[in-house]
């Protein structure tokens, strides 16, 4: 399956997880899972048509995960896992993040798209917003301790790393949604951007204190 690696993942270890299921049940559903909801969507994506996909027993995904929001934020949370940027500290780090991040975008457009889709479905989705919630605040969080690591390096007044992250982090949401509905986006480019602005913004001497 294309997306194997992608989310090869461990079966569940909870006590109540039966030990005559087949051990890698779990990790077949979640790539199921994130095969037809990349293809379909959300709406169109049903819990018969992930275990169809999967190959096994519809019982068998609701076995593991109680309801379609269960099973859609697993598969959010082990996407992002495999699509962790952040590689080093400091400015080396924010660097390679970026390189990091451009890569993705040239190679993961299944997985950018499906983010962005269920952001919108988190809108209207109290249980999928709260897990985008929770999400967004952790890989905000990393951009922050990134920025805090620079402003270290730097000896610069640190009050600024929380906003920068959120400005770093609406660029990169920008860039997502850019990257998929126009074609002719440079994304590449963007990211060069706004990886010298977020490092400009880090350390500039205008803001450093007595």
């Amino acid at each position: 399956m294309t997306n194997q690696i992608w989310l090869t993942v461990q079966p569940g270890e909870s006590q109540g997880v039966s030990p005559k299921l087949p051990s890698d049940s779990r990790t077949k559903i979640l790539e199921a899972a994130f095969a037809a909801l990349s293809r379909d969507g959300y709406e169109n994506a049903s819990i018969k048509d992930i275990a169809a996909e999967a190959g096994v027993a519809q019982g068998l995904v609701h076995y593991y995960f109680k309801y379609k929001q269960q099973l859609v934020l697993a598969v959010l949370f082990e996407v992002c896992k495999k699509m962790d940027i952040y590689t080093a500290e400091g400015e080396q780090g924010a660097m390679a993040a970026f390189e990091n991040f451009k890569t993705l975008l040239r190679t993961r457009p299944d997985a950018h798209t499906l983010y962005i889709q269920l952001i919108g479905v988190g809108l209207h989705d109290e249980e999928i917003g709260a897990g985008i919630r929770e999400n967004i605040r952790g890989e905000r969080g990393k951009v922050e301790e990134l920025a805090r690591q620079v402003l270290a390096e730097r000896e610069t007044d640190p009050r600024p790393a929380r906003a920068i992250a959120g400005a770093v982090w609406a660029g990169i949401l920008g860039i997502m949604v850019q990257k998929m509905v126009d074609p002719d986006f440079n994304a590449d480019e963007a990211v060069d951007a706004l990886a010298a602005m977020s490092l400009q913004a880090v350390y500039p001497s205008g803001l450093e204190t007595a």
